[in-house]
């Protein structure tokens, strides 16, 4: 085996040995869909001065999935270094205002009603003097499955509110990227070394 052909099986016994570091990674447990699109239901919250996009409905309780919920927030729209606070300030029915303290960047708000939750995403900079107030309705988050009325929304009141805020990161490429970069630079300098010694 001549040197180049050494330094380019090198080249791709590194990348693979990345793909497969990679896949070995731990991954956080996935939230469980419900088959309920939050933002095409009726519900109005889709439509307030601000509002970049939703996800859900999830099954559950955001506060019993905080990991997982992090990580949702992180996937959809960047967020990380995640605060959280309640916001549900003695809201109870299917539709009301939520109150908070002025948010001017962007934020997720996630809507607790019957077995499941949604998330809610705000940008406060695309608002003037940003955003402190959300008049919000469940109409996203639950629905009534049974004969005749499959998936059908209804406004469940309201169990709770929570307001995430963090900071907005730029995506990272996932570890497969690199690999591929890796492999496709160890290509281009074995065809450099070949094109050189010829």
């Amino acid at each position: 085996m001549s040197k180049q052909q050494r330094s380019f099986s090198h080249g791709l016994v590194a990348a693979a040995a990345a793909v497969l570091l990679s896949a070995g990674a731990p991954a956080h447990a996935a939230l469980t869909y419900t088959n309920v699109a939050c933002d095409g239901q009726g519900t109005d919250m889709s439509s307030l001065a601000g509002y970049v996009g939703c996800s859900g409905s999830w099954s559950g309780n955001n506060n019993n999935q905080v990991e997982d919920v992090g990580s949702q927030i992180s996937d959809d729209w960047g967020l990380s270094g995640l605060v959280t606070q309640d916001v549900t300030a003695g809201n109870s029915g299917s539709d009301g205002t939520l109150s908070f303290a002025n948010q001017t960047g962007t934020f997720v708000v996630a809507l607790k009603a019957g077995n499941a939750f949604s998330l809610f995403a705000y940008n406060g900079g695309a608002v003037a003097g940003g955003i402190s107030s959300i008049a919000y309705d469940t109409l996203g988050v639950g629905f009534f499955s049974g004969p005749g009325d499959k998936n059908k929304h209804f406004g469940q009141d309201l169990s709770h509110a929570s307001l995430y805020s963090g900071v907005v990161v730029p995506a990272i490429p996932e570890p497969e990227t690199y690999a591929l970069m890796l492999a496709g630079l160890g290509t281009l300098g074995f065809i450099a070394r070949r094109r050189k010694q010829q």
